[in-house]
């Protein structure tokens, strides 16, 4: 079994996360694999972030991601930074570079 990241890959989640709170919609989209481009519309993946935004504030700023090769693909959990918020950004890569998994969660704080 690989156990590998694959190469760039916080680099490359990075990207996302700069595309995502910039808005360009269709360049996060363009990086979808066949499965989450049939589940997630640009529309509601820019519903989505309104609504992150609409409830924690202006995009501050994100940390350096954990990686962790799961099986056939390489999973990022990036740390961000919002005006009222903190959350979490999983962003999951196939070895071809696309996003086999895409997920913006809470960070609850106890």
């Amino acid at each position: 079994m690989n156990t590998t990241p694959l190469p760039g890959v916080a680099e490359l989640a990075a990207s996302v996360i700069r595309d995502l709170a910039s808005g360009q919609w269709p360049r996060v989209a363009e990086r979808f694999d066949p499965a989450m481009r049939d589940g997630l519309s640009e529309d509601a993946l820019a519903a989505a972030w309104a609504q992150i935004v609409g409830l924690s504030g202006a995009f501050e700023g994100q940390g350096e991601p954990e990686i962790a090769r799961a099986g056939d693909v390489t999973v990022t959990n990036t740390p961000l930074s919002l005006e009222a918020g903190d959350y979490t950004a999983r962003i999951t890569f196939r070895d071809d570079r696309t996003i086999a998994g895409l997920y913006i969660f809470e960070e609850k704080t106890p």
